[in-house]
């Protein structure tokens, strides 16, 4: 018996050593595994984005190559819905619909979701820093309040109704409109962005919908450079007004210009609630905007 003791003693140290080195083993065999298959993933994913960016590639030189000077006003309409039709899908990885709410009232044309946002998400990962700027709140928070839970800093801004200035964690509001002159209920985008000391700061998301104020703003925002450092643009188009022209060229021109500061469509959803209007065409519609540097960056 003491022999045998003596043996199990012996060659139990032994033992527990295998079993360590075979644990080291498997657990780094299981790591290299892991790691190997993140990266094929993200192989599979970029070629993906490659062979969707090489299917965008002729939708962005048409828009950048047009020749505007060919097209009658009807032209330039139909073009402008088309384009806007299709947005690119090699610029975003993963695009999010955010808020919005049932609308089922008994006037309207159709009863549907609305105040919903679509932004994408590959520059928003959790624990980073992000900035939203939005404009027209009416009574619908539910875009920021989600965003407020990511964490971003938001900016929200409208002038036809009374909140406090503080809202959730991270939101602030303004009694203030969006507008091209600088007046007690309004001013304009570069000097909201001045004024809160975000000049030169990235603008993770800029939300807009002011019931066609836009039209008349998104000259001013390309003039005076507010876009530059926005990455997102998420905006609600109304053009019913447009359609009495002329005015589907000189969108076209704007729409050229927002191509030229690297901004691509990257979504597009028209206004069921509204429903079709001038022309059988859906005059209001949700579009994002998206500068390309992002996905390029590797970001």
């Amino acid at each position: 018996i003491n022999i045998g003791a003596q043996m199990k003693f012996v060659n139990l140290p032994l033992l527990f050593s295998v079993f360590i080195v075979s644990l080291v083993y498997i657990f780094y065999w299981r790591g290299e595994m892991i790691i190997e298959s993140k990266n094929k993933g993200q192989e599979s994913t970029q070629q993906v984005m490659d062979l969707f960016r090489q299917r965008d590639q002729h939708l962005v030189d048409d828009v950048l190559n047009m020749d505007l000077t060919n097209l009658t006003e009807v032209d330039a309409m139909y073009k402008f819905y088309k384009v806007t039709s299709l947005p690119l899908q090699g610029v975003c990885r993963v695009l999010k619909r955010i808020g919005g709410h049932w609308l089922d009232w008994p006037t309207l044309n159709a009863h549907a979701i609305d105040g919903d946002k679509f932004v994408c998400m590959d520059n928003l990962i959790e624990g980073k820093p992000c900035l939203i700027y939005s404009f027209g709140i009416a009574n619908d928070w539910t875009f920021e309040d989600f965003m407020d839970y990511r964490g971003c800093e938001i900016h929200a801004h409208d002038p036809t109704v009374d909140f406090p200035a503080e809202r959730g964690e991270h939101i602030s509001f303004n009694k203030l409109g969006l507008g091209v002159t600088t007046e007690p209920t309004m001013d304009t985008l570069a000097n909201i962005f001045k004024n809160n000391g975000h000049t030169n700061t990235t603008i993770d998301v800029l939300k807009i919908d002011i019931e066609q104020h836009e039209i008349a703003g998104l000259p001013n925002w390309l003039e005076t450079g507010a876009l530059d450092n926005v990455n997102q643009l998420a905006i609600e188009l109304h053009l019913s007004s447009l359609h009495a022209g002329p005015n589907f060229i000189w969108l076209l021109e704007l729409l050229q210009e927002m191509y030229r500061l690297n901004f691509r469509v990257i979504s597009h959803e028209v206004n069921m609630v509204a429903g079709p209007t001038n022309h059988k065409l859906y005059n209001l519609m949700e579009v994002v905007f998206m500068k390309d540097n992002v996905w390029n960056d590797g970001v």
